[in-house]
């Protein structure tokens, strides 16, 4: 459920639900290797970071507090037993589902220099992608680059649990050996930030022999939600993997799943997907056992420190692109 913050008076407000109309595919047999499906043992726990559903972006408004909650509900793709015993398997619906309570509320705050697409009019031009020859000529940052992998082929019925197609790119970051250089950490947000038109990835599609980039529906590209509350992380600790670190001649290898794509997908529909390029908001010299003491103030980005500690900046430049064809 979503709830909106009504003012009642100077100092007083009341939480307001919203009507939202989210839609749940019916049950299904779903492999294990789906990556929602999680291992539990007794007396532990699992976590993992999702997104908010695409209907909750539609209700936002800017400038506007707001608060998510999970009522409650059944899950009925479940069974006993560990993801090893279940390998190349699929799980079936099972009765009784598990039920899994409600949660505590989440507040969250929608900046209000924010609007919606349709309000801003024409879009300006797209910043060109960040080229390797540009960015290396900063003195003294580190050298990272950037190749992405993936299938020639994306299927119709290939679809995550929101009902929404789902294509896995492979992306390895490259740490360039060089001489007199030492390990660096990092913050990993700019590649696990949603797709946009400014930075990092992008989509196009191709249309009468020509790459359009797709534009993602306003609710993305300008409400990207913010925690009212910004917060301290502790780099060395790391218990969140917001951070990575690599030595000279590392590298790091990540998947990311592409699910934004235009609502009129059609077999032979032929896209590109690359990163354009974006710049660290985050980088310093050392790895996790010199940074025990090292605290960032994180708001989505690093906000704090704000200049970096004086380092260059570190620019990733625009990585190689895969091209897939839609088929059935």
């Amino acid at each position: 459920m979503l709830f909106r913050r009504i003012p009642r008076g100077i100092f007083d407000f009341d939480w307001q639900p919203i009507s939202i109309n989210p839609s749940y595919p019916p049950p299904r047999k779903v492999p294990t290797s789906d990556p929602c499906i999680k291992e539990l043992l007794p007396g532990a726990s699992v976590s993992w970071k999702v997104s908010l559903p695409a209907v909750c972006f539609d209700s936002f408004r800017p400038g506007h507090y707001y608060q998510t909650l999970w009522v409650g509900g059944q899950i009925p793709l479940w069974d006993w037993g560990t993801l090893a015993e279940y390998r190349h398997c699929r799980l079936d619906p099972k009765s009784p589902p598990l039920i899994l309570p409600s949660s505590e509320k989440q507040s969250l705050y929608i900046l209000d220099e924010e609007s919606d697409i349709d309000d801003v009019g024409p879009l300006p031009p797209s910043p060109p992608p960040l080229l390797a020859s540009v960015c290396q000529m900063r003195d003294g940052a580190p050298i990272l680059t950037l190749r992405i992998a993936g299938p020639a082929t994306l299927s119709l019925k290939d679809y995550d649990p929101s009902s929404r197609l789902r294509y896995a790119v492979t992306a390895t970051l490259f740490y360039k050996a060089a001489s007199l250089q030492e390990p660096i950490v990092f913050h990993t947000f700019l590649f696990e930030d949603v797709d946009w038109r400014q930075e990092g990835f992008r989509l196009y599609r191709k249309q009468d022999g020509q790459w359009q980039p797709y534009e993602i529906r306003g609710s993305f590209t300008h409400h990207r939600y913010r925690f009212p509350d910004p917060v301290s992380k502790n780099v060395g600790r790391n218990e969140d993997n917001d951070f990575h670190a690599l030595n000279p001649g590392e590298s790091w290898s990540f998947t990311r799943r592409v699910t934004d794509f235009p609502d009129n997908v059609v077999v032979g529909d032929t896209f590109r997907y690359y990163y354009k390029g974006a710049q660290l908001d985050w980088w310093d010299w050392g790895h996790f056992q010199d940074h025990k003491d090292t605290v960032v103030t994180i708001d989505g980005k690093v906000r704090e420190p704000e200049d970096n500690g004086g380092r260059p900046a570190l620019v990733v430049p625009a990585s190689n692109y895969v091209e897939f064809t839609v088929v059935e």
